[in-house]
């Protein structure tokens, strides 16, 4: 059998992680990874994407690339976005070019669609906003509206990916992916966001108007009114590392999208993105639902 040989860029992220959990040892492919600094586990090419002879190399022989480095800092200034997402994004485009390699699967991220969310929560988190007849879904034609530079920079790249795709050379085959919440194997579940605010302690406090920001920054007690808004809101936009490395196996399995965008999140009843798009296109079939869980896992609480 015949592998295909697919670069990863940022693999040792939270998204990468489930590359690393869930396909790496997969028969199918040959992954290479791309990343700025070294990793004592995977034999890694060290470039910074912002430099593009010294990533060049890495694209040679192969068949596709899932683009995940990037600066991902929802409240990065502008300064901090330009080398690493948007000359970044340019630099693994011409790279796939001059290399000829066809197919590139591009991170995005549900902040593209952030002020959606702004506009809407903490309404939106509820299984039947606004009603149980009319659930609030956003699709891949809904307008997007970045909340910040980074949702900017990932709606420029996925412009700049289009482009590509839709001219002579390569990448031929170009899937933008709008990540919503993959989180690391110990909080891959929904209540990861509101236990690793249990777990940071007391170090920091919550600001009550940026609720929908603080699962990389604030603490709270298990049980508080943080607590569950935390819950909440990651029951409606988890992805679980199964599933975001299902969806990523059907772009790389697929032969009939030139460029599309897909929401990368699971199957949850309080979802606010469309998977049915990804559904019909890519055969993509979650298998989880985060409106199955009433409690975190028992070794978390333990």
């Amino acid at each position: 059998m015949t592998k295909q040989r697919v670069l990863v860029t940022g693999p040792f992220g939270e998204a990468g992680e489930a590359i690393l959990n869930h396909l790496a040892e997969k028969d199918e492919y040959e992954f290479t990874y791309l990343n700025r600094t070294d990793h004592p586990e995977y034999e890694t090419h060290v470039a910074d994407v912002a430099d593009y002879d010294a990533i060049r190399p890495a694209f040679e022989g192969q068949d596709a690339v899932i683009h995940l480095a990037a600066q991902s800092d929802a409240g990065a200034e502008f300064e901090e976005i330009i080398e690493p997402n948007i000359i970044g994004t340019y630099n693994i485009l011409k790279a796939m070019d001059d290399a000829g390699v066809e197919k590139l699967i591009y991170a995005s991220s549900q902040r593209v669609m952030g002020l959606y969310e702004e506009d809407h929560a903490p309404e939106l988190y509820e299984e039947d906003y606004p009603s149980e007849f009319d659930p609030f879904r956003l699709t891949h034609e809904t307008l997007p509206k970045p909340d910040g530079y980074y949702g900017a920079s990932k709606m420029f790249g996925e412009h700049m990916c289009r482009a590509h795709a839709r001219r002579d050379g390569a990448p031929e085959q170009v899937y933008s992916l709008r990540i919503s919440s993959v989180r690391t194997a110990k909080y891959d579940h929904p209540y990861g966001d509101a236990e690793r605010g249990v777990d940071r302690g007391e170090e920091h406090k919550v600001d009550e108007d940026e609720v929908w920001d603080q699962s990389q920054t604030g603490s709270w007690e298990r049980g508080s009114e943080e607590y569950e808004k935390m819950v909440k809101r990651l029951k409606a936009s988890w992805t679980s590392q199964r599933d975001f490395a299902h969806l990523l196996e059907c772009c790389l399995e697929d032969d009939t999208v030139t460029y599309d965008a897909f929401y990368a999140v699971s199957g949850n009843a309080a979802r606010w993105f469309d998977i049915e798009h990804a559904q019909a296109v890519l055969g993509y079939e979650p298998k989880d639902d985060a409106s199955e869980w009433n409690s975190p896992p028992k070794e978390a609480t333990e």
